[in-house]
């Protein structure tokens, strides 16, 4: 096994700490959730096969030069598509993972900051 060098072990503590904190964030808590009970949602997994099964058809009905099954399954994937996206499991999954983004986001710009500004002083 490889001998890792002082520092790197001492990254590797801080960002463990950093996780550990992440995740007591309101944010992330409220993200995990979200992915979580959209993962345990059958509808939701019904629908997304639904869809994935009307795009492939999709693809065929272009590749075999059949317009009017084209533009039926078309229509039939926007209205699943909507319904999907009107759902409000599917929103508050979405706006989840938007906060924690965020968050992750703004974590970045300080680290960034920070070691932009350390390599500016030496």
């Amino acid at each position: 096994m490889e001998k890792r060098p002082e520092i790197e072990k001492q990254v590797d503590e801080e960002l463990d700490k950093l996780i550990a904190l992440l995740q007591k964030k309101e944010e992330i808590i409220r993200y995990q959730q979200m992915e979580k009970e959209v993962q345990e949602n059958d509808w939701l997994d019904e629908l997304v096969e639904t869809i994935k099964d009307k795009q492939r058809d999709l693809v065929n009905f272009e590749y075999y030069e059949k317009p009017e099954a084209y533009q039926a399954t078309l229509k039939e994937l926007d209205r699943l598509n909507k319904e999907l996206d009107e759902n409000i499991t599917v929103k508050a999954y979405k706006d989840s993972l938007w906060e924690a983004n965020e968050v992750v986001q703004l974590l970045f710009s300080k680290i960034e900051a920070a070691a932009n500004s350390s390599t500016d002083t030496n």
